[in-house]
């Protein structure tokens, strides 16, 4: 399908660094100019933020009216994604939940913007409120789909879509969605374009150790220092042990940092930026924050705990390889989580070779893979 952009975006484009196209992108601006219902799924560091970009900075032209919803699943997703549309415009408003409220109104009442990004439940208690006015809505974009559509999202996203017009085009974005997913997409649009990209702009190679249960954070690091690692996310199962495993980390010349959900936004915000300019660190966190850190220098993701499933497995992986760098994934896997390690593998429909470590600590190949995520 052929489309055209305005010689204006393309010259912000190129300045940004986003001269060339990419699959996804090439594959969405159409139905997204043409104002269709889309679903589309294709891996994570593919350029899907800028696929729904593109095509709504193309058509805003400052009338002052909300054209553009975006319903993200959390605040770092949001922040992220609010960050690289103020790249190419100030027309555009953050809101995520649990802060000030009556600022974000004032912000409303000041931006007046065309674009607004933030979380299902405090999008509609604006709307309740008559704060948010959707007559003029042009799209309704839902960022990472499989996330906000779960049980505690779903009904502010239904009550979104009862404020709107029934002919408000939707747009639904993942690196996966599940056949539950696809169902409930179906109740809300009958006539329904699906966009599925496998192209990966980056390279990801993965991984999995066998380890004893007591050695996994001493192995970790064998593992770290073998690969030459300079920045990497450590994903565990659950925010109460992020603090007792960075406690065993004892005396490291890496920097670590911790992020969990007992932390407040500036905290948060805090120490990403202080991981995004780290040159030699380790990041631990959890699955909570699988989504939006997109920090493209990430070179190695360690799952310390293994995932539950496949879909888990492939958005946590998808924080390294980013912006058409290499990375690397390592699932460390004792010998009572073989099973669960084969199911995920199953799952996520990947070939995870398998590495070992020498007396020494360096690392010896089982065999060697060359895999594109």
């Amino acid at each position: 399908m052929e489309f055209e952009l305005k010689k204006s975006l393309l010259d912000q484009l190129e300045k940004h660094g986003y001269g060339k196209l990419l699959d996804v992108q090439e594959q969405v601006i159409p139905h997204m100019l043409a104002k269709e219902n889309i679903v589309v799924e294709a891996p994570t560091g593919s350029g899907k933020t800028l696929a729904y970009a593109i095509p709504i900075l193309n058509s805003i032209n400052d009338d002052k009216n909300i054209k553009y919803i975006i319903l993200v699943p959390t605040k770092e997703l949001g922040s992220q994604i609010t960050k690289e549309f103020k790249k190419f415009t100030d027309k555009v408003l953050f809101l995520p939940d649990q802060v000030g409220r009556e600022r974000q109104m004032a912000s409303l009442k000041k931006i007046r913007p065309e674009i607004l990004i933030g979380m299902p439940n405090r999008i509609f208690e604006l709307i309740a409120l008559g704060k948010i006015k959707l007559n003029h809505l042009e799209y309704l974009i839902i960022d990472e789909g499989d996330k906000v559509l779960k049980r505690e999202n779903q009904q502010y996203v239904e009550e979104i879509l009862k404020s709107s017009l029934k002919s408000t085009p939707l747009a639904f974005f993942s690196a996966t969605f599940r056949p539950i997913d696809q169902e409930t997409i179906s109740q809300y649009r009958k006539d329904i374009v699906h966009v599925k990209s496998k192209i990966m702009v980056g390279e990801i190679k993965h991984y999995y150790l066998m380890t004893d249960d007591k050695r996994k954070t001493e192995n970790m690091f064998k593992v770290l220092k073998g690969l030459d690692a300079k920045k990497s996310i450590v994903f565990i199962n659950r925010s109460v042990g992020v603090e007792g495993l960075v406690a065993r980390f004892n005396q490291q010349t890496r920097e670590v940092f911790k992020l969990h959900t007992d932390m407040d936004m500036q905290q948060r915000k805090t120490v990403l930026e202080r991981f995004r300019n780290s040159n030699y660190s380790i990041l631990v966190t959890t699955d909570v924050f699988s989504r939006g850190l997109d920090i493209p220098d990430t070179d190695c993701v360690i799952h310390y705990d293994l995932p539950k499933t496949g879909n888990i497995y492939i958005h946590r992986s998808g924080r390294t390889g980013r912006g058409f760098r290499k990375g690397t994934v390592v699932s460390l896997v004792a010998e009572g989580e073989k099973q669960l390690f084969y199911d995920v593998r199953s799952m996520s429909k990947l070939h995870i070779g398998q590495i070992g470590l020498r007396k020494d600590g360096s690392i010896f190949y089982f065999a060697k893979i060359s895999n594109k995520n």
